[in-house]
């Protein structure tokens, strides 16, 4: 059985753990792995210095020697270990019974390769801001949307489950930490350092898979143009 790793990386609230949810229910052999379980203890997660609050959102808050050598792992064993234990909850988007069932018929169909391959999916927010992460991954895809609706998504949620806890954002969170760190992380990866702008060439040429997600395309269509870009990246390993 073949093997790909997929990182679905891009800021929170960009829609990547819904996408991750639906792919691991149609694809035939699938593990899911999320980011969000290799944090650092509670009591580790680095402060920032001016605001005095747990800073969630930045790279030093993963422990990410223990990450990288999972995905080692991963590789050693053909993906044949068992996930971490996860406090990642389910997403409550999810594809309906009859959608499932017509993207199961079309791998069948459209992409048989899929059939015969375990495929890994690495669901996190941080997977890019590195050029040595992100090339622990076969495929690259990259989740984005606009400020105003990240933002609005993110503050709609109730919190996050952690190592020892539960963390709920304080008031202006996504504007003094979230964002920020997000555009500081990845400014790099785009023209003019603008992230909700175009991707530099050589950012594409990476392999990145730019996937906007601002609620113009349904569960089903970015689950579609997510298989499309599995698939040829296994037809390329083959």
């Amino acid at each position: 059985m073949g093997l790909i790793i997929v990182g679905v990386g891009g800021p929170s609230s960009s829609g990547k753990t819904t996408i991750c949810n639906s792919l691991r229910t149609i694809l035939p052999q699938c593990t899911l792995i999320h980011l969000d379980d290799f944090y650092l203890p509670d009591g580790e997660i680095p402060m920032d210095a001016d605001l005095q609050l747990e800073n969630w959102d930045c790279p030093e808050a993963i422990d990410w020697p223990k990450f990288q050598n999972y995905i080692d792992e991963i590789r050693a064993t053909g993906g044949d270990v068992l996930p971490v234990e996860s406090k990642e909850s389910e997403s409550l988007l999810k594809l309906s019974k009859e959608e499932i069932d017509e993207a199961q018929t079309l791998i069948e169909r459209k992409y048989p390769e899929l059939l015969n391959s375990h495929v890994v999916l690495i669901d996190g927010f941080m997977l890019y801001h590195d050029v040595a992460i992100s090339n622990l991954f076969d495929v690259k895809l990259y989740f984005r949307a606009p400020y105003q609706m990240l933002k609005a998504r993110r503050e709609a949620r109730a919190g996050y489950a952690t190592s020892d806890g539960f963390w709920v954002d304080p008031p202006g969170y996504f504007d003094q930490i979230v964002w920020p760190q997000y555009v500081l992380t990845h400014k790099y990866l785009f023209l003019n350092d603008d992230v909700e702008g175009e991707l530099k060439e050589e950012s594409k040429k990476s392999g990145l898979k730019d996937i906007f997600n601002d609620n113009t395309k349904s569960i089903k269509q970015l689950v579609l143009l997510s298989l499309d870009s599995i698939n040829d990246a296994l037809s390329h390993t083959i």
